[in-house]
């Protein structure tokens, strides 16, 4: 299942709901959705495509590798478990 522009609209809307992130963007590759700011780009955290509007969440280890995460659900459920619980991923790093 690979995601498309619809899908990077749809996130990026979800996003623009809290004034505070407009630092974030985001990027597509495969079936996930990457949440970026910076240049060069610094990863906040990716949601995957598990299947039929189903999401999976990951955030970034020190390592710079992926870290799968137990929280699934719709795009929406999986960012405000994000946004709410995981805020300090998504802080604008100097």
């Amino acid at each position: 299942m690979f995601v498309d522009s619809d899908d990077v609209e749809a996130l990026e809307a979800l996003l623009a709901r809290h004034r505070t992130l407009g630092h974030l963007c985001v990027k597509k590759r495969g079936n996930s959705l990457t949440i970026v700011s910076g240049d060069p780009p610094h990863n906040h955290a990716r949601i995957t495509a598990l299947g039929r509007d189903i999401w999976g969440l990951s955030l970034p280890r020190h390592t710079g590798r992926w870290e799968r995460t137990p929280f699934v659900g719709t795009m929406e459920q999986v960012i405000d478990t994000l946004t709410t619980d995981f805020r300090f991923y998504l802080d604008n790093i100097p």
